[in-house]
């Protein structure tokens, strides 16, 4: 496509972009992401840029809207300005130059400067020294010669000026950062750009049409020949970088262009007032926002110097740069392909009116998100309803706080006066298992499309709701030799990548997710316990799982109360979206206790006798494990939905576990049978665990236990004891008060006492 075609070009864009939006929705739904899609919104669309360019035309009759000429942040890679918000900084190895500036007046004498960036010298325009820094005492107004230049500049006193970097002697060239914009403005100084917009050297330098790289390296020489470089040395330093656009990451430089601007930095304080009103979760975030609507240094620039993105609605004079609006009732529209609603300009009567080409950065975009889902300025009652009366929840990534939520912020407040959300859950980066972000060329990346096959998307969403929130997640992986079972280190795969063809490279190599593994052994537990029931329910015909508190067991009391207990928790977590603490009380109490303690302890009922008693305790057991599923399926909803399909949906009319009602504690439990019932997995819990000590196996039979307990012989039924006997196997089972203690004849293979329970335990093997 050539830079003519731009409908072309246009159009490929959006193809490009249906396209992804196709593979990432398949991608949520393959996850089980549950969306209302209805509300979906394309920023590329008519509707969308409608909003958008209304927004904008609103701004401008405030007077926040602006265009001037400014130094400002360009990625000559991308050939466009960007916001600050989209930068970063990078590590890099560089050198440090030491030269040597003549000073006017004095012969043979120099000031020498250490610079990273000697390229920028013939945009120097004055020298800065601290006055605090007696080595330069005598130097206040004195002058320098600029080597390739015809110019002297001035050196001034500078109490920010760091003694310690280099020689103590700054530089200013316009613009080598920020601090140079800042020293310019301070001391009214010339204004000299070197640099085109595509990175070559224009024609204010003796290096035209090198690239800033090619100069580096030719003034180094020129300097060196006619003895100005005193030294050089190596030195680590951050870079400034095109950080938000991972497939850039290129050095920024500043450059004075006329770009479009909105005032930000008027309105900073009420941005950090509506950051301190809402709820953070976690709340350590918080302090992002603040630090940034603090640190921020000039205003918004919005324009970008691309095709594809919505248009800057607005038309301005050649000549006296007067701006002029769009009508409302003609938005959406392109300036490039509209003519002005004027012939000529209303300032200076000019008829050279240009429709701005350039457009609008994504975040202008983004950052009207919640009034466009909430129809703002097309439908008042749900407006209402969705915006001003509701409270909002924004989930986000750490890394766009900066952006999406700062510019949310600030653009809904002023476009509707109130603040947009009551709430913000921030989330961390999934990470590779060296804890470096993923990244193709660091080998720690991978897609979701290449586990779910094997793993399922239950295992992912398990392992990713184990992560703290607002941290960092590694995805853990090892890279393993498929002949030796040995693992290979990250740096070996990407050597071996290069050298094999994808065939042979994946017939030796393939990645181990002990993460996965882990996700897929709990999944594993989860169907077992539910087919367990399954299988008895074939047997044991019932038509309701109806929970009555009179028909309660001593054991199924204390885990209807341990229930009750444990979802209070995982609720006051799941409220502070505490994903990891809610779903390892969930794990640890799923397996730990009830699968290997509840349902051991009552299955032998379902082989009682007493038709009354296998269909209560597998009511009871059915029921208590349906509210389990109820919170299992907010984490693992697919096979929560197909063990409800196979098991529940039979008790009721509901299509799906997901139409279900977020479950509520069970009431009337008798406090006396929770206390016996805890008695008894206690000593089922203490036997067991002795068994391997005694060196029994767990299915045979011990030949008797007998319990001290302090006056409480009468409290325990026939039917905690059948529990205990028939749970752990025990010919006989003794319950008799500590006074009868000298009746025990027989020397026990193992006494202990149990302090939680105050009693003593014998055991005969």
């Amino acid at each position: 496509i050539s830079q003519h075609q731009r409908d072309l070009f246009l159009e490929k864009c959006a193809e490009w972009v249906d396209n992804n939006i196709k593979n990432m929705r398949r991608q949520f739904n393959d996850l089980g992401y549950s969306a209302d899609w209805d509300y979906t919104y394309r920023t590329m669309n008519d509707d969308y840029k409608y909003k958008v360019q209304l927004s904008l035309l609103y701004f401008f009759e405030k007077g926040w809207l602006y265009r001037e000429k400014f130094p400002t942040h360009y990625c000559m890679n991308c050939e466009t300005s960007i916001a600050k918000a989209e930068v970063g900084y990078q590590d890099e190895k560089g050198k440090l130059w030491y030269i040597k500036l003549p000073l006017v007046g004095r012969e043979n004498e120099y000031l020498t400067i250490a610079t990273t960036r000697p390229e920028y010298m013939e945009a120097c325009v004055a020298v800065l020294i601290n006055p605090n820094d007696e080595r330069y005492c005598d130097l206040s107004a004195a002058e320098v010669k600029i080597p390739f230049t015809n110019r002297k500049v001035r050196v001034y006193m500078n109490k920010f000026v760091d003694m310690n970097f280099g020689t103590g002697i700054v530089y200013v060239c316009t613009y080598g950062d920020e601090m140079d914009i800042k020293w310019k403005l301070k001391y009214s100084l010339d204004e000299i750009t070197i640099f085109t917009e595509d990175g070559h050297m224009n024609e204010n330098s003796k290096y035209k049409g090198l690239t800033i790289m090619e100069t580096r390296e030719q003034i180094v020489k020129d300097l060196e020949k006619i003895g100005l470089i005193e030294k050089i040395e190596n030195y680590d330093h951050s870079i400034i970088i095109h950080s938000e656009r991972s497939s850039c990451r290129k050095p920024i430089e500043y450059i004075p262009v006329y770009q479009w601007f909105i005032n930000v930095k008027d309105f900073t304080d009420e941005i950090i007032k509506s950051g301190e009103t809402m709820k953070w979760f976690p709340e350590k975030h918080k302090q992002r926002l603040i630090d940034w609507a603090k640190g921020l240094d000039w205003n918004w620039v919005i324009s970008r110097q691309r095709v594809f993105g919505t248009p800057i609605p607005f038309w301005y004079c050649l000549d006296c740069g007067e701006i002029i609006p769009p009508n409302k009732e003609s938005l959406p529209l392109d300036p490039v392909k509209t003519s002005a609603p004027i012939v000529e300009c209303p300032n200076c009567k000019s008829e050279k009116i240009r429709g701005e080409k350039d457009v609008c950065d994504c975040w202008i975009d983004s950052s009207i998100s919640p009034l466009v889902i909430a129809k703002w300025e097309e439908d008042e009652v749900f407006f209402k309803r969705a915006y001003t009366n509701a409270k909002i929840h924004r989930a986000q990534g750490y890394e766009i706080i900066r952006t999406w939520l700062f510019y949310t912020l600030f653009r809904c407040k002023k476009l509707t006066g109130k603040a947009p959300f009551y709430e913000t859950m921030i989330n961390g980066m999934v990470a590779g298992p060296d804890g470096k972000h993923m990244s193709k060329s660091l080998g720690n990346s991978i897609s979701p499309d290449e586990v779910m096959p094997i793993f399922g998307a239950d295992a992912i969403r398990y392992w990713a709701a184990m992560g703290s929130l607002g941290d960092d997640y590694p995805f853990d992986f090892i890279w393993q030799n498929l002949q030796t079972k040995q693992p290979v280190s990250n740096e070996f795969i990407m050597k071996e990548k290069e050298n094999l063809t994808e065939d042979k490279f994946n017939k030796k190599y393939r990645r181990k997710f002990e993460q996965l593994i882990g996700a897929g052994r709990f999944l594993t537990k989860i169907w077992n316990a539910y087919r367990f029931l399954f299988l008895n329910l074939s047997k044991i015909e019932i038509d309701n799982i109806d929970v009555k508190p009179d028909e309660l067991a001593e054991i199924d009391s204390y885990f209807f109360s341990e229930f009750n207990k444990n979802l209070d928790l995982i609720t006051e977590n799941l409220d502070r979206y505490n994903w990891h603490g809610s779903t390892m009380i969930l794990r640890n109490f799923f397996w730990n206790e009830i699968c290997d303690n509840y349902i051991e302890a009552i299955k032998h009922k379902f082989y009682s006798e007493d038709q009354k008693t296998r269909e209560t305790s597998l009511k009871n057991a059915l029921n208590l494990l349906y509210q389990i599923l109820k919170i299992l399926s907010i984490i693992m909803p697919f096979i929560s939905e197909e063990i409800y399909s196979l098991l529940f949906n039979r008790f009721n009319n509901l299509k799906s576990i997901h139409l279900e009602r977020w479950p509520l504690p069970y009431e009337n439990i008798s406090g006396d049978l929770v206390e016996i019932g805890k008695f008894g997995i206690e000593i089922i819990k203490f036997v067991r665990m002795n068994k391997s000590k005694l060196q029994i196996p767990l299915n045979q039979e011990i030949s008797k236990v007998i319990i001290l307990v302090e006056g409480k012989e009468l409290h325990y039924s026939d039917d905690i004891k059948e529990d205990i006997k028939n749970t752990i196997r025990i010919g006989e089972l003794e319950i008799i008060e500590k006074s009868r203690e000298n009746s025990i004849i027989e020397k026990p293979d193992l006494k202990q006492y149990i302090e939680s329970l105050n009693i003593t335990v014998y055991i005969f093997k």
